[in-house]
C-alpha cells in the first residue's frame, strides 16, 4: 500500500504536468487560428468585387452601392465602427497573447532561477581526479628542476610529483588517502617505514590485529600533518582512527573494545518500532480519529495505560502532516526564555560556517549550505537537561543516542539545499546511522526559511518558536535502511533571522564512543 501510494503520488504529479502542456498548446493553437479566421472575415467583408460572402453582407454591400451621399456616408460609418470593433477584439487577443507571453516569461526567468541553483550544485560535484594540468610541461619541469616540493607544483602537477601513485598505494592501509602537499607527502612516507618495520617483525605486534591497524577516515594524513596524532593517547581518537598515520598500530586503543563487537550493540529501534513511535504521538493530536477511520492506526496498536501520556502530549498540540513516511510538528515545545537560552548558548560558544557532510547528497562543500552552527554538550546545563527530559519523554529513546545537540544560525540568504540526514558511512562505525531527526525552531522568522520537503508534494514546516518538526531517517522495517523519501531543504531566509536546534537520533550508542573519539571508525 505503502509502494502504491508513492507511485500513484509521482504519476499524479507527471500527469498534471502533461495535461498543463497540452491545454497551453491547444489554447495557443485556437488562439492563433481565431485570429486567422477572423482576419479572413475582415477581409471578405471588406471585399466587394463578388467574392465570397454571406447573403446579408450581399445585401448591405448592394444597397451602399446605389445610396446617395449621405447614405454612403452611413454605410462608410457602419463599417468603419464594425472594423473598429474587430479591432478593438484583435487587440484584446494580443493583449491575452502578450499576458501568456508575460507568463511564460515569468516563468522561463523562475525555471532559469531553478536552473541555476541546479547548475551551481553540479559545479560543487566535481568528480575528483588526480592527474596533471598539464603533462608534458610538468614532466619537462621536472627533468629540469625538481620543484616537488613548491605547493604551486603540486597543485599543477600531482601525478608528475608521484601524488596520485602514492594515493592509490594508500588503500593497502585502509581509506584511501588524500595528498595535496610536500608535508603529506613526507607523513605518507613515514608510514611505508612504519608498516614496513611491523611486517619485518621490528616491533612487537602481538596485540596487532588487521582491522584495527589501518587508516578509518581519508583524511587521516591531513590530520597528522596538522598535529593531532601528537595529542595525549589517553583522549586520541586518532591511535584507533589513524593508527597508520600515528603509528600508533602496536599500542592499546580505547576504540578496540568496539572492533568486532557490532553483535553486541543494542538497537534504539527494532523493525516496526518507528510505525509505533510515530502513531503513539498521532494518539493525542486531532488527527487521531481520522488516522483510525482510514485504518491507519487500529484499536489494537493503542495502549490503553498511555493515558496519562496522551493528556501530557496534547498540551504541544501534535500535527500529522505526513504518514508515509511520518512528518509531524508539536507546537510550544520550549518556552520564549528556554529558546532564547540556546540561542545565546550559539553565541557563547561561537557560530562557525556549517558543511555538508555525508554521503546522501550529490553535493558538497559551501554553496550547498551557508548557514552557521555549532554543537553544545548540554550535559550539566540545567535548562537544556530539562528539555533533554522533555524531549526523551515524547520520543521514547534514551539520549545516549542523540548526537550532541546542534545550534544553528541562518542570516538572510542563508540556506541549505536539498539533502538527507542519514550517511551510508555510519553503518561501518559504532554508532550505526542516523534515524530520526527532531528539529526545533527557536524564533518567528520575518520571511522565509521554512523546512521544506520536495518529494512529499512540497510539504513545507514555518518557523515558529518552540515549534518542533519529527521525521525518519530509515524505514520502518529496517532501520538500517535510508527512507528515500525524507530529503528535505532549508529555505533560504528572506527577511530576518533563523535560529533553529537539531537533534539527530543514531541506531546505536552515539556518546559513548563519541566521548572516547571512537564514532567515526570502522568495526
Amino acid at each position: 500500500f505503502n509502494s502504491l501510494s508513492r507511485k500513484v503520488r509521482m504519476r499524479t504529479t507527471k500527469i498534471n504536468g502533461v495535461v498543463i502542456l497540452i491545454t497551453t498548446t491547444l489554447m495557443l493553437l485556437a488562439s492563433c487560428c481565431f485570429s486567422q479566421t477572423y482576419a479572413s472575415t475582415s477581409v471578405k467583408v471588406q471585399n466587394n468585387s463578388g467574392v465570397e460572402a454571406s447573403s446579408g453582407e450581399e445585401e448591405s454591400n448592394m444597397k451602399c452601392a446605389g445610396a446617395t451621399q449621405q447614405e454612403t456616408q452611413t454605410c462608410d460609418t457602419e463599417d468603419d465602427d464594425n472594423y473598429e470593433e474587430e479591432s478593438d477584439f484583435d487587440n484584446e487577443d494580443v493583449d491575452y497573447e502578450e499576458e501568456e507571453e508575460e507568463e511564460e516569461d515569468d516563468s522561463n526567468d523562475e525555471y532559469d532561477e531553478e536552473s541555476d541553483y541546479e547548475d551551481e550544485d553540479e559545479e560543487d560535484y566535481e568528480e575528483y581526479i588526480c592527474e596533471d594540468e598539464d603533462e608534458v610541461e610538468c614532466q619537462s619541469m621536472l627533468l629540469n628542476d625538481n620543484e616537488c616540493e613548491e605547493a604551486d607544483t603540486v597543485e599543477r602537477c600531482k601525478a608528475s610529483c608521484g601524488f596520485c601513485a602514492a594515493e592509490e598505494a594508500s588503500e593497502a592501509y585502509g581509506v584511501k588517502q588524500q595528498i595535496s602537499s610536500w608535508e603529506m607527502m613526507e607523513e605518507w612516507n613515514e608510514l611505508q617505514l612504519y608498516m614496513s618495520r611491523i611486517e619485518a617483525g621490528e616491533i612487537d605486534d602481538e596485540i596487532i590485529r588487521d582491522d584495527e591497524c589501518r587508516n578509518h577516515q581519508d583524511l587521516c594524513i591531513k590530520w597528522a600533518v596538522d598535529g593531532e596524532c601528537d595529542i595525549p593517547a589517553e583522549r586520541n581518537h586518532m591511535i584507533a582512527m589513524c593508527s597508520p598515520v600515528c603509528q600508533t598500530c602496536h599500542l592499546e586503543s580505547p576504540c578496540t573494545q568496539f572492533i568486532g563487537a557490532e553483535d553486541n550493540r543494542t538497537p534504539a529501534l527494532q523493525p516496526g518500532d518507528l510505525n509505533k513511535l510515530f502513531k503513539r504521538i498521532a494518539t493525542a493530536s486531532d488527527s487521531f480519529d481520522r488516522l483510525q477511520l482510514e485504518g491507519i492506526i487500529k484499536t489494537d496498536e493503542i495502549d490503553n495505560e498511555d493515558g496519562e501520556w496522551v493528556e501530557w502530549m496534547k498540551q504541544y498540540q501534535p500535527n500529522v502532516l505526513e504518514v508515509d513516511p511520518w512528518v509531524v510538528t508539536l507546537d510550544n515545545f520550549v518556552t520564549a526564555e528556554e529558546a532564547q537560552h540556546l540561542i545565546g548558548v550559539g553565541f557563547d560558544k561561537g557560530y562557525e560556517t556549517s558543511t555538508h557532510y555525508g554521503g546522501a547528497s550529490k553535493n558538497a562543500g559551501r554553496s550547498h549550505r551557508t548557514s552557521k552552527g555549532v554543537f553544545y554538550e548540554w550535559h550539566g546545563d540545567n535548562a537544556v537537561e530539562q528539555i533533554m527530559e522533555r524531549i526523551e519523554r515524547v520520543m521514547g529513546i534514551p539520549p545516549i543516542y542523540a548526537e550532541d545537540m546542534q545550534l544553528l544560525k541562518y542570516e538572510e540568504g542563508e540556506y541549505y539545499k536539498y539533502h538527507h540526514d542519514y550517511h551510508a558511512g555510519h553503518l561501518q562505525s559504532p554508532i550505526g546511522p542516523r534515524i530520526l531527526t527532531f528539529f526545533l525552531y527557536l524564533n518567528d522568522v520575518e520571511e522565509g526559511g521554512e523546512t521544506k520537503f520536495e518529494d512529499l508534494d512540497n510539504l513545507t514546516v514555518t518557523p515558529k518558536t518552540g515549534r518542533v518538526v519529527i521525521w525518519p531517517s530509515v524505514l520502518d522495517d529496517d532501520p538500517l535502511e535510508i527512507e528515500d523519501w525524507t530529503f528535505h531543504e532549508a529555505m533560504p531566509v528572506i527577511k530576518g533571522q533563523k535560529f533553529g536546534s537539531n537533534l539527530w537520533y543514531h541506531q546505536y550508542d552515539f556518546q559513548t564512543p563519541h566521548k572516547l573519539g571512537c564514532g567515526e571508525i570502522q568495526i
